[in-house]
């Protein structure tokens, strides 16, 4: 049995167990949530036992040694299921291409890289539960939300300076590549309705509006600077000139800050994109 095989019956299972499902997928991101504390302590010993280059080097070399296997299983299916091949080609190229270009540009360690694996096994949970790519994601992430807030509040407060956004985008990407994958393993699931029928769609409208209202009344504000009094979340408390390029406080080390405004244009989009997945499908 190949290991599309196993996926395609371990998600049908999880289908028919809905109840594990939740369990399994709820179970997961607790984990993710309680553990993140721990293992950015176990992070930072190994780095300090290895050096910051050596460690970052391995990391670059675990991730690029995983992601070549998994490119390359993924171009296997796409020669076993040959219907809309370069159609889900585009879809998957397209994805490993932003993941790189986010990885050079948004991030100041390759650790970093993590979230794609830790979003990608959550959609995977979460996708028998919606049956839909767009929706996956979609639902996905109010979960990556909270976890951030969790870091930029709760863990970090005043050593994280803004929302990570970085994050949240990454997340997607893991989300997204996931669920690519799950195309091109031919797990179509059922029929769809039209894109302005479903609840993905309708969510992600509802979702950008609560967001500009939020931003317009104060209850959320994109810097301290703002006008803005008695406000629930500030997300970007850097001081001074936003420049497009922020330096690592001690190292020599720039990446770009993915700013409120920023991320308000780009995660919808980039959620629509996905939403083309379940394209593929017949449309009623």
């Amino acid at each position: 049995m190949s290991i599309a095989d196993i996926l395609r019956k371990t998600i049908s299972w999880l289908e028919s167990h809905r109840f594990i499902n939740i369990l399994l997928a709820g179970g997961y991101f607790l984990f993710i949530y309680f553990m993140h504390d721990p293992v950015v302590h176990l992070s930072v010993w190994v780095m300090n036992f290895f050096t910051l280059p050596v460690y970052n080097k391995v990391v670059l070399g675990i991730f690029a040694l995983f992601l070549i296997l998994f490119t390359v299983f993924l171009i296997g299916q796409l020669k076993e299921h040959k219907d809309n091949r370069k159609l889900k080609s585009i879809y998957l190229f397209v994805t490993l291409a932003l993941i790189v270009i986010h990885f050079r540009i948004m991030f100041e360690m390759n650790i970093e890289i993590i979230h794609i694996f830790e979003f990608s096994i959550l959609a995977v949970l979460l996708f028998p539960l919606t049956r839909r790519f767009g929706a996956t994601l979609l639902f996905t992430i109010p979960f990556m939300l909270l976890d951030e807030w969790h870091q930029y509040i709760v863990l970090y407060p005043g050593y994280v300076e803004y929302f990570e956004f970085n994050d949240v985008v990454m997340d997607m990407y893991g989300c997204g590549l996931a669920m690519t994958a799950l195309l091109i393993c031919n797990l179509n699931g059922p029929e769809v309705k039209v894109l302005w029928k479903r609840p993905e769609f309708i969510s992600l409208c509802l979702f950008v509006l609560f967001v500009v209202i939020a931003l317009k009344t104060c209850f959320i504000c994109s810097y301290p600077h703002e006008k803005c009094s008695n406000t629930f979340l500030v997300l970007n408390g850097i001081q001074g000139v936003q420049t497009f390029w922020h330096q690592y406080p001690g190292r020599d080390v720039v990446y770009h800050v993915m700013q409120p405004i920023e991320a308000l244009i780009y995660i919808p989009l980039l959620a629509f994109f996905y939403f083309g997945l379940d394209s593929f499908r017949k449309q009623v």
